[in-house]
């Protein structure tokens, strides 16, 4: 067997189980091919769970250990790591859980998920140019309205509808209380974001969130200023300051 049928046929039986393709290449000694060929599947398995739960410590404790190795089973099975780095595991995971029929009950686990490895997404993110009050300083207003301008890749948006970042804060007690928690929906943006090297995390008001999300891609700074909405300049100036005190625009590559 070449060595590139070896690694495919391997791959394909920690995600299907079916050892038959692959045990005639393992040596046996006190266990057969298949038997040996479980361990590794087993360990394959606890493995990238055990990283999910590093990697989404409050969604565990809202759904419990039992229902999420379960969920993480599948969802490993589904969607095997792309890259090296198992910090960086499970961006599909959120989108996962919300598709869960058994998760409808409880909407906001899924969004916990998306809020949780946004935290990851942001702390790890590279170091880029950023835009500062300085380069900003000396432009006349026509040089800041073509300014080309993108989000920086720290910082993220996550849209919810349930008290998230309430929740997760909650859970940062080894007995969280809910006693505050208004459980209601309330469409919300929270803001996830890494400009030194502390996460920094805040609700964004709507005009805020609307400058950020234009600048998702890039853009120029007038067409996401525009998001502001006209004639607020009280508005527009506070997004700005919040942009460069927490360093959330880059330069385009």
């Amino acid at each position: 067997m070449r060595l590139a049928d070896l690694q495919a046929a391997y791959r394909g039986y920690l995600l299907s189980g079916d050892s038959a393709p692959l045990s005639p290449a393992i040596i046996a000694d006190a266990f057969d091919g298949a038997e040996r060929l479980a361990i590794y599947r087993n360990n394959f398995l606890i493995g990238l769970g055990e990283a999910l739960k590093a990697n989404f410590p409050v969604t565990l404790q809202l759904v419990g250990p039992d229902f999420f190795e379960q969920a993480a089973r599948h969802f490993v099975l589904a969607n095997p790591p792309q890259r090296p780095c198992l910090f960086e595991y499970g961006a599909a995971f959120p989108d996962f859980l919300r598709d869960l029929p058994q998760l409808n009950p409880l909407p906001y686990v899924a969004e916990m998920a998306r809020f949780e490895f946004a935290r990851i997404a942001a702390y790890n993110a590279p170091a880029e140019q950023y835009v500062s009050a300085d380069m900003l300083g000396g432009l006349a207003p026509e040089q800041l309205e073509a300014l080309p301008i993108r989000r920086a890749r720290h910082a993220h948006i996550v849209r919810v509808n349930w008290p998230v970042l309430a929740l997760w804060k909650a859970h940062q007690n080894s007995e969280p209380d809910f006693s505050g928690i208004d459980m209601n929906a309330q469409p919300h943006a929270l803001l996830v974001c890494r400009p030194d090297r502390t996460l920094v995390v805040q609700e964004l008001d709507t005009p805020t969130a609307q400058f950020l999300s234009a600048a998702d891609e890039q853009t120029l700074l007038g067409g996401a200023a525009a998001q502001c909405g006209a004639g607020s300049e009280a508005v527009l100036s506070r997004t700005i300051a919040l942009a460069l005190d927490l360093r959330l625009l880059a330069w385009p590559a």
